[in-house]
């Protein structure tokens, strides 16, 4: 049937509702297991935001013509980027003075847009190369390129204020930072490659994602605890 998804297409496909239940699940314990700060809840919203466009792109996106195809590529990894965005800011707000922070949300911002435009010029010119070419395993085009970045800067942003954190939540905090990595290798891979017969790389990213995400949640959540009680 045309427009049947592959194997590795639709393990892609249903391995993005594990991006959208990370949304919601981090969603839901911001607000009824401790209300964390708005700039937190909104990264939390934005996780589930991402895990739309992401469905989209591997359930329909990658089947469909030109202009669509481009479309939901733009769509999904922009909407990443808006997380990444949004996570920088509520953790520069957690430890940073509020003119570091406009700094942060103004450069990065920035940043990111402009990754969102290149890809809609690469789109329209259908003009894509690999801006971190790994040969035939795959590689980063433009926006993916710029992903990657924002998220070593929300790393250097945890670990500059290191000496901050309590000890007690370090551990998660590690966690997060090896998931963060593990991801990274997996998503270096092309959509469609399949190691062992069962392991495809960009859904299993998609999981280990989804689990740094909450991860990060239960971080934050006794990092915060910690804080209060402990007092000013």
């Amino acid at each position: 049937m045309p427009g049947t998804l592959s194997p590795p297409d639709l393990a892609n496909a249903v391995t993005s509702f594990c991006t959208i239940g990370a949304g919601a699940t981090t969603l839901a314990f911001g607000h009824w297991v401790s209300r964390h700060p708005a700039r937190w809840r909104f990264a939390y919203f934005c996780i589930f935001l991402t895990g739309l466009p992401t469905l989209g792109w591997h359930g329909w996106g990658t089947v469909a013509d030109d202009w669509t195809h481009e479309t939901w590529r733009v769509a999904d990894v922009g909407s990443n980027l808006l997380l990444a965005w949004a996570v920088q800011l509520a953790v520069a707000g957690d430890f940073y003075r509020p003119a570091f922070v406009r700094r942060l949300a103004i450069g990065s911002g920035l940043l990111n847009l402009a990754a969102i435009g290149w890809m809609v010029r690469e789109g329209i010119t259908a003009t894509k190369v690999h801006w971190i070419p790994l040969g035939e395993f795959g590689g980063f085009y433009a926006g993916e390129a710029v992903l990657i970045f924002d998220a070593f800067v929300t790393v250097g942003l945890f670990y500059a204020a290191r000496a901050r954190i309590a000890p007690a939540a370090r551990p998660l905090l590690y966690a997060v930072t090896v998931l963060f990595l593990v991801g990274f290798g997996l998503a270096t891979a092309d959509g469609d490659v399949v190691i062992g017969r069962v392991v495809s790389m960009h859904a299993l990213w998609h999981v280990v994602g989804s689990f740094a995400l909450l991860f990060l949640w239960a971080f934050t959540e006794l990092r915060l605890r910690v804080e209060a009680e402990q007092g000013p």
